[in-house]
């Protein structure tokens, strides 16, 4: 290593020692220019090869320690390089800059893959309770010779449990591209919701719940994205027919549209079990439950976190305001047509 550090100090320095053998010549045709005089070579290259001496050795100096800890730092880029002249102090600068932005990109990659990690094992999780349930029935049907109709009806139930946890896990991934499948645009939000509260009014009826939309417009445009913005509603609506629905028992499901200034605001209000006020803080949390996730064996904990990740992306705000035994309602602001 030393080798190449000094040839590539010498390499460096060519044009510095260049020029000294230049003034040294200069130096000689100076001091002979006079007729008559005694030729003088010696003393203008000894001076000039002094002068040359003197600056490599200082340069060498500065040169060696901070090159030397630059060979070693490419093994260990924490290491001080020591730097001497303001040049050597500037690319320190770079490297420590460099180096920071480097491990903070570990750092987020590392967080990412254990959030990954994480989403995949509680998915998983997720999934094994209906196979399971699916398993049973189908053995329990086999041993008690049982009206197999009732057995599908519940397979169909457990089915779709599977179904819904595939698709939410399928949006987690689709989020990591969001950009790629964004597309903004003006949409009427009246009519988004018309559509959505048809195609879910079997559940409606076999839930028991009544959607009841009001709005202050058959027209409210708002700016979004439509196909990211019907799954993030699709949450809402779903968390609120899983914890409203009460055997003999019908409600309704308040959807409310209203024009605030430059702002939309859409409320989605239900009659259900309502979020305890210890658990309302934690409810974006992927895969938190709380306490009526122990009442709802197919409570996932994902719906309001997709819901939550949407709308950071989209550029909406949400808000959820609940109270145990009177209902929850989520309000989504939306920025009214440009």
């Amino acid at each position: 290593m030393i080798k190449k550090l000094i040839k590539n100090f010498f390499i460096d320095r060519i044009n510095i020692i260049g020029l000294f053998i230049f003034n040294a010549m200069l130096l000689i045709v100076f001091f002979n220019m006079e007729e008559g005089t005694r030729k003088e070579v010696a003393y203008p290259i000894i001076l000039s090869a002094f002068s040359l001496l003197v600056l490599l050795i200082t340069e060498w100096v500065k040169y060696y320690s901070f090159n030397y800890y630059l060979e070693k730092s490419k093994g260990d880029f924490s290491r001080n390089l020591r730097p001497v002249t303001l040049e050597q102090r500037e690319l320190n600068k770079v490297k420590t800059a460099m180096l920071r932005k480097y491990q903070e990109e570990i750092n987020r990659i590392s967080t990412e893959n254990k959030n990954k990690n994480y989403f995949i094992s509680q998915w998983i999780h997720n999934l094994k309770t209906p196979i399971s349930i699916i398993n049973l029935l189908v053995q329990k049907c086999k041993m008690e010779d049982k009206d197999p109709y009732e057995a599908i009806d519940n397979i169909n139930e457990e089915n779709k449990r599977l179904h819904n946890s595939v698709e939410q896990i399928l949006t987690i991934i689709r989020l990591e591209d969001f950009e790629k499948d964004y597309e903004p645009q003006c949409i009427n939000l009246v009519q988004c919701m018309k559509a959505m509260v048809n195609k879910r009014k079997r559940q409606f009826i076999l839930s028991d719940i009544f959607p009841e939309l009001n709005f202050d417009s058959e027209e409210i445009l708002v700016l979004t994205d439509k196909k990211w913005n019907e799954l993030m509603l699709e949450q809402i609506i779903s968390n609120a027919i899983k914890y409203s629905k009460e055997e003999g028992k019908s409600k309704k499901l308040y959807i409310d549209i209203k024009i605030r200034g430059d702002k939309i605001l859409l409320s989605i209000k239900d009659e259900g079990i309502g979020i305890p006020s210890y658990d309302l803080d934690r409810v974006f949390e992927p895969f938190f439950t709380g306490e009526n996730g122990r009442r709802f064996q197919d409570s996932t904990g994902i719906g309001l976190y997709i819901s939550s990740e949407i709308v950071k992306r989209l550029g909406h705000k949400l808000k959820i305001i609940s109270e145990p035994n009177k209902g929850t309602e989520v309000i989504v602001e939306y920025i009214t047509k440009l």
